[in-house]
């Protein structure tokens, strides 16, 4: 029986599974439970129904997107993935202040997501600290956006300026405050740095921590729990990543306020002057 196409597509999440595997090739049965993790008994009955609404086609084991299936996924991929970026960092999203969020960020969202199949994976906060420290290491220049308070990017941006790296940082507001008035020092070092540009955003603007090396980008969506609970942060690799970190990185800056060259020489509680 046919029902809704939009209920068809959308309305489970398995079958929403099956035609985005099915996207890239004809697929048998086992291939399916394979790499889905699945097994017959809950795939076969899903198939039928993608086949009983024209979306899917058989051909002995082998199945396949119908035309009207590739048209279908082709447009609902990018919301499927927009749905899956809001509510698996919902606290993060559900957050963010009325107007911390400019349209373009989930433009930006978006786009990262296109790079997860191929050059993206999730990661726990350690892990990932550990992976973009490695890269620091070898990298002419690093761009990050601070937005959650921690110092293990200050202590990783001190430690490889010091070495001649080119740093650029974009604090937001809260995040530059709290610095200022608990890191003091350690903000200190990295001002006196020649090599070292910062910058804040203002209050109410509120993007991902972001951080983009030569060779990788890592995006983080902390809600500032601190507790270990939050496995939300994501590392992609490779020249399309690094390309969307750089122009992430771009459209905060320029909405962001540079930190005066005579802070330079000065101290961080001379910074906060300028604001």
């Amino acid at each position: 029986m046919r029902s809704s196409l939009i209920t068809v597509l959308l309305s489970s999440e398995k079958r929403t599974d099956l035609l985005l595997f099915l996207k890239e090739k004809p697929r048998t049965i086992e291939e399916i439970n394979s790499e889905l993790d699945t097994n017959s008994v809950a795939t076969l009955p899903q198939l039928k129904r993608l086949k009983e609404n024209g979306l899917v086609v058989q051909e002995d084991r082998v199945y396949n997107l119908s035309l009207l299936g590739k048209i279908l996924v082709r447009r609902m991929e990018s919301l499927v993935k927009a749905f899956r970026l809001l509510e698996d960092n919902y606290d993060y999203w559900s957050g963010v202040k009325p107007g911390g969020a400019p349209l373009v960020l989930f433009k930006l969202m978006e786009e990262l997501m296109t790079l997860i199949p191929d050059s993206c994976q999730g990661e726990d906060a350690s892990s990932a600290y550990r992976e973009m420290s490695e890269t620091f290491c070898s990298s002419k220049r690093v761009l990050l956006i601070i937005s959650h308070h921690d110092l293990s990017y200050l202590d990783i941006c001190a430690e490889n300026a010091k070495k001649g790296l080119k740093v650029s940082i974009i604090f937001t507001q809260p995040v530059f405050e709290k610095f200022t008035e608990e890191f003091k020092k350690e903000l200190d070092t990295l001002l006196l740095l020649e090599n070292v540009e910062i910058y804040v955003l203002s209050e109410c603007v509120n993007p991902p921590t972001i951080a983009v090396t030569d060779t990788m980008v890592l995006t983080c969506f902390c809600t500032g729990k601190n507790d270990g609970s939050e496995n939300n942060t994501m590392v992609s690799f490779g020249e399309k990543a690094v390309y969307w970190g750089k122009e992430t990185f771009e459209y905060f800056r320029a909405l962001a306020k540079p930190l005066a060259s005579a802070v330079k020489s000065g101290t961080s509680s001379r910074s906060e002057e300028q604001f």
